[in-house]
């Protein structure tokens, strides 16, 4: 800094000090308030440690201006955060808000941190835009693993905002989903509905999206007969789901190599089994209950089973 610019700064500090000393500090020397110091610059001694005390006192006097200044600014900050985030239909009731910053476009981003769950960002466009924090710092923080040369996206920073899996997992136990959840991750967001994936240690995991009246939820072994991949469910973990419906049935013997999700109707959901060695099955699973069919006998349920290779006939009664 200049010494201009260093005068400039401190001027009215430097003038309220010189005010506050009294007018005996700068006595002749060696005398400070009529008392002999023995010291030839009596400033050097007594004077200057008055200066800097009142020194202090007026930079500290400043610096509690300029926190006051800032409570101010923050408080102004959280309410129109609050006012913005229930404009874009946050329904939670917001415990934070702070200004992040702005677009690129000068247009302001906050985040609101909820009472409970985690929160959002919510950007002041016309009509605002609000993004859950999980899945935002979900793609924060994807972006980052695959380029960290790039910005990544904005990403939620309030401690209430922060514990992205945890959540997660909440919302699969609030989905009905008893299994150990694993691996969960934020897939994206349609509109004001996110989609997220669960994995489950030693199952077949799912696809979970908030509704109106809870959460829907999608097995991830129909995920993947619509074309579309889950990333933390394994070929193994759907096989063992299959092969647990088959339990307490005719087919509980069934080692299960094989398996497709078939359809759903107002009569259960249908699923086709492979069995290493041996015919396998088409079953149905409704109200928890699982009936089946063997391949053989099953050729008008959904087209039969594709599965199978070689469906040997069934055997004529009585024989």
């Amino acid at each position: 800094m200049s010494g201009s610019g260093f005068a400039t700064g401190l001027s009215a500090a430097f003038a309220l000090a010189i005010l506050l000393l009294a007018p005996s500090a700068f006595a002749q020397d060696g005398y400070i308030g009529g008392v002999d110091t023995g010291a030839k610059d009596s400033f050097a001694i007594g004077a200057l440690a008055e200066y800097n005390r009142n020194l202090d006192t007026a930079l500290s006097d400043a610096a509690r201006e300029t926190g006051r200044e800032r409570a101010t600014r923050l408080k102004d900050e959280e309410a129109a955060g609050r006012a913005v985030a229930a404009e874009s239909g946050v329904t939670c009731e917001v415990s934070e808000a702070i200004l992040l910053g702005k677009t690129d476009d000068d247009v302001e981003v906050y985040e609101a941190a909820c009472a409970t769950g985690p929160g959002y960002l919510v950007t002041a466009s016309t009509p605002p835009v609000a993004v859950g924090c999980v899945v935002a710092n979900t793609a924060a923080a994807h972006a980052i693993a695959t380029n960290p040369t790039v910005r990544p996206p904005a990403a939620c920073t309030l401690p209430a905002n922060l514990n992205v899996d945890a959540a997660i997992a909440d919302y699969a136990r609030e989905a009905g989903i008893g299994c150990t959840v694993d691996e969960v991750r934020a897939i994206g967001q349609v509109g004001s509905r996110a989609i997220y994936e669960i994995g489950c240690a030693g199952r077949d995991g799912y696809r979970i999206t908030p509704s109106e009246t809870g959460w829907d939820k999608v097995a991830c072994l129909v995920v993947v007969n619509a074309g579309s991949t889950c990333a933390f469910t394994t070929p193994a973990e759907q096989l063992a789901s299959l092969h647990a419906l088959l339990a307490d049935t005719p087919a509980a013997d069934c080692v299960v190599d094989g398996g497709r999700y078939m359809g759903a109707s107002a009569n259960g959901t249908y699923y086709e089994a492979r069995c290493a060695g041996a015919d396998g099955y088409i079953f149905r699973v409704r109200d928890d209950a699982t009936e089946v069919f063997a391949c053989a006998d099953a050729e008008g349920i959904g087209g039969g089973c594709i599965l199978t290779a070689e469906v040997p006939s069934a055997a004529p009664p009585g024989n």
